[in-house]
Order: C-alpha cells, then sequence, then structure tokens
C-alpha cells in the first residue's frame, strides 16, 4: 500500500475490512500484522480518518510485535454515514462502531489508543466494556466533553480567535484546495512547532481516497451523546497512560493532568512543545506508552 509521502506498510500483512453497521453505515478499517499478535486499536479524533495514523506509526508499532488496526471515522474516507433517515452519530455510536471492529478482528480485547474525541471513546470503552480493554493510552484529550469543570483550563486564546475568525471554505471541487484548507486548520492546534508536511500527508491520503469529503451526505439524523463520565473514572481498571502535549492549546495540559489524577494508576507523559497533534516526533511517546504497557 503506498501513500503520498511515499511511505508503503512495510514487510506487515495488511487486510482491508469493511465492516456494515446496523444503521446502514460501513466502516472502513484495516488490519495490518498477522492474527496471534496482541490487538492495538487506534481510535482517532472525530472528522478523523485512518490516515492519521501514518503507515510508518503503525509500522513501529508492529516491529513491537503488536497487530494494529485502524479505520475511517463516520463521514471520513471510505466509512459512509449510510442513507438518509437512518445517520447516527455521537460518542456512543463511536464506542460501538470500535468495538465492531474488534469483533471483525476477532479480537476479544485490545489496548486502545484514542485522541482527543477518540480518547472519550476509549475511556467510555474502559468503563462500560472492560472485558474488551485491555489497557490504555490517552493522548491529547480530557476527562469531560467540553463542561466547564473549575479545574480545567479553557482553550488557549490563539485558538479561541482561531474559532471566532474560522478559514473560508475552500473550493471543495479541487482537491488542492480541499488539502490546504484543513492544513491551515490544524496549523491553529499545533504547538511549539507545525508539521506541515506530515500534516499534508494526512489530507493528501484522505482526500485521494474520498474526492468529494462526504459533502453530499448531509449531517447525521440521530446525535447520540453519552452521560458525564468523568466522577467514574475511578473504576477504571487497566493500565493507563496518558500522553500530552505541553502547548496544547484547545486542551492544556491541566486536562491530561486531571485525567492521571482521576484513574487509578494512571501515568502521565508530557511532550514536550506538543500541540493538539500527534506528528512524529511524538511518536515515540506513544509506542513507549503503547509497548510498556506489556512489560
Amino acid at each position: 500500500m503506498e501513500h503520498s509521502d511515499g511511505e508503503r506498510m512495510s514487510r506487515a500483512e495488511v487486510e482491508s475490512l469493511w465492516i456494515p453497521r446496523p444503521d446502514g453505515a460501513v466502516i472502513a478499517a484495516e488490519l495490518i500484522c498477522s492474527p496471534g499478535h496482541p490487538l492495538v486499536l487506534l481510535v482517532a479524533g472525530g472528522e478523523s480518518s485512518m490516515d492519521w495514523w501514518r503507515p510508518a506509526f503503525c509500522d513501529l508499532l508492529v516491529a513491537r510485535g503488536l497487530r494494529v488496526a485502524r479505520y475511517d471515522q463516520r463521514g471520513m474516507g471510505e466509512t459512509s454515514l449510510g442513507p438518509p433517515g437512518t445517520r447516527r452519530d455521537g460518542l456512543a455510536v463511536g464506542v460501538d462502531d470500535a468495538l465492531a471492529l474488534l469483533d471483525a478482528a476477532g479480537a476479544r480485547e485490545a489496548h486502545w489508543v484514542g485522541f482527543s474525541a477518540g480518547g472519550w471513546v476509549c475511556q467510555l470503552a474502559a468503563l462500560d466494556h472492560a472485558d474488551r480493554v485491555r489497557a490504555l493510552t490517552l493522548v491529547s484529550t480530557s476527562p469531560t466533553m467540553f463542561e466547564a469543570d473549575a479545574d480545567l483550563p479553557g482553550a488557549a486564546a490563539r485558538l479561541r480567535e482561531a474559532w471566532a475568525n474560522p478559514h473560508p471554505d475552500p473550493d471543495w471541487n479541487d482537491a488542492d484546495s480541499v488539502i490546504e484548507h484543513y492544513i491551515e486548520i490544524d496549523r491553529d492546534y499545533a504547538g511549539d512547532e507545525f508539521d506541515e508536511a506530515h500534516d499534508r500527508a494526512i489530507w493528501t491520503d484522505t482526500v485521494r481516497r474520498s474526492p468529494g469529503m462526504h459533502r453530499d451526505e448531509g449531517g447525521a439524523d440521530e446525535f447520540e451523546d453519552a452521560a458525564r463520565w468523568r466522577e467514574r473514572l475511578g473504576d477504571v481498571r487497566v493500565p493507563t497512560t496518558v500522553v500530552h502535549g505541553t502547548a496544547d492549546p484547545m486542551f492544556p495540559i491541566g486536562h491530561g493532568e486531571a485525567l492521571a489524577r482521576d484513574i487509578p494508576g494512571a501515568r502521565l507523559v508530557p511532550v514536550p512543545g506538543g500541540g493538539h497533534e500527534l506528528p512524529p516526533s511524538a511518536w515515540p511517546f506513544v509506542v513507549e506508552a503503547v509497548t510498556g504497557a506489556r512489560s
């Protein structure tokens, strides 16, 4: 499998999956490495494709003797939202989709790695489906959705300014324009440095696989959110590592510190200068968190 930045899945076996969901959506996923290896389930943030987890990152995990599962979130990449009138979305749906991928992989459990909103999915899975979760690595996420808990710092001023002045829409019929649009959005979420080449590779692959970016599908018909769960985090009983950038403008590191306090035995790993992102410079922190949980 080749990718826009010249990356190629290494010698690992890659299996493509198409997982139908009860509401008519179909989840596009990949399994990397053969069965028999412990599974790592990569759960990206909202509106993110599997391309967010770069092939070279997946290969680092495979090289440690792990099997990797990655997938397109609903309405991204090659995952569809389903037919009009039945489209579902929300955290509860996200948990169900992730569990469906575990079932399709023939795996009873996995080490769940969640970024941003994907970290919320992982927390809920550990609380409500503990038998399916072997360990957690929570990256750039928070113990709440967007509740204004007194101990959680708000978004950085520069990001609030970007939200108040959103980037204009691109020409959705021009792939290059769409790619540049998403790169500029991601730049707002970066830490001390922005790895533009890395981000460009993500969006180039995503747009190549989904030229229309699902804009003709419309939104979900039913949004199934999850009840507040922070007060339940003391019930998490699996090894947990919190990886969090010290310059995250969306969830400042106080969110990661709170998660590490709320989950029994959790370990906080700060990424110096890291933002709300996962460029190659931050990969070693996540890989070590995942492999360290096995020792």
